[in-house]
């Protein structure tokens, strides 16, 4: 029997993006055709899929993906930008089966993009609120984190973000010893309270992830430098990669700056790395102590206090046995943070009307 065929799209997110080709294509190829529009130089790993390469800048890697979007054949299209929605929605009032999956607070995170003057910031962001709504109209939606359920009208299915099936086992601290950020690498997202947090623990401290904008990159190596800091700045890895690279440090960080974006959700980060059997240093924010705050080794630290986070990687030297305490439950952070994939393979049945 023939695979119905559908196209997963994105020209911001990067190739390798956990959500879209660690978690979610795996689970859609067991019972439909992918084809994965992405940017070049595509992802590492092309099993299971067919590329479809989006060449050039964003917007012409935008352009590519609003044809690809609108051509003829597809029985879904999911979408993983805010921009994709424009040519989403030309396609949706055709009839045609779309679906958006909604990976961040848009509305919230337009309140704080350092891109748009502060003047008109909450424009951008009533606007985008807008612009979900003309969405919620006419194609399927799916959410990332319960708590964007607010930006709609109706209930959505949600999607979280947990962990996919191959975590790797717990393995000893490497020698010499790192503190293990992975993410995006950005202002708001904590890097340089990482940096404060290595310095306190007397540790180097290795980033995997995408360093947003780049010029942050000689920032952030002159603070390690005047704080006597071994930076390892890795870049983007495949999902796995960069979870075998964290599993050997002390502990994992995510020092997150308390904005609206980020306040009610869990970062993924941070049950990866109870997965792993790491300690976590995390931001003391609702939606991250919610989920996790009766898990051991979990400290949590006031966000955007770089005094705070000096002293959370200081104490954290300090109890070399709660790395090992901490392993001991990875069984219940696994079976807790269980990936989906009914809600996702039901979500997009639906979503194609079969």
């Amino acid at each position: 029997m023939t695979k119905p065929r559908l196209l997963v799209v994105t020209s911001v997110h990067h190739p390798d993006d956990a959500r879209i080709r660690s978690k979610l294509i795996p689970t859609l190829s067991r019972e439909w055709e992918v084809t994965y529009a992405a940017s070049e130089p595509g992802p590492t790993d092309k099993s299971g899929l067919d590329w479809a390469p989006l060449t050039g800048n964003r917007l012409q890697r935008l352009r590519q993906a609003a044809r690809l979007i609108n051509r003829e054949g597809w029985d879904l299209v999911a979408l993983h930008d805010p921009e994709l929605l424009i040519p989403g929605l030309y396609r949706a009032r055709r009839g045609e089966p779309t679906l958006f999956d909604l990976h961040e607070n848009l509305p919230a995170q337009l309140l704080t993009r350092e891109g748009i003057p502060s003047v008109l910031r909450p424009v951008a962001s009533w606007v985008a609120r807008w612009v979900l709504r003309m969405a919620e109209a006419s194609m399927a939606i799916t959410l990332a984190e319960p708590g964007y359920r607010t930006l709609f009208r109706a209930e959505h299915p949600v999607i979280a973000n947990y962990l996919p099936p191959d975590v790797p086992e717990p393995r000893p601290p490497a020698d010499p010893p790192y503190l293990a950020y992975l993410g995006d690498i950005t202002v708001v997202r904590g890097a340089f309270l990482a940096v404060e947090a290595a310095a306190g623990a007397g540790q180097a401290l290795v980033m995997v992830g995408r360093v947003s904008p780049p010029a942050l990159v000689g920032p952030l190596e002159r603070r390690a430098e005047e704080l006597g800091v071994e930076l390892r700045l890795l870049g983007p890895k495949p999902h796995r990669e960069a979870l075998e690279i964290v599993a050997s440090a002390t502990a994992g960080l995510s020092p997150l700056f308390d904005i609206g974006n980020y306040r009610y959700s869990l970062p993924t980060k941070v049950p990866e790395y109870l997965a792993l059997g790491l300690p976590v240093l995390a931001s003391d924010l609702p939606g991250t102590r919610d989920a996790v705050a009766e898990f051991d080794g979990v400290t949590f630290v006031t966000p955007g206090d770089a005094a705070a986070w000096v002293e959370a990687g200081r104490a954290l030297a300090d109890d070399p046995s709660v790395r090992e305490r901490t392993a001991a439950q990875t069984a219940e952070v696994k079976r807790r943070f269980t990936w989906p994939e009914d809600v996702v393979l039901s979500a997009y049945r639906r979503a194609a009307r079969r």
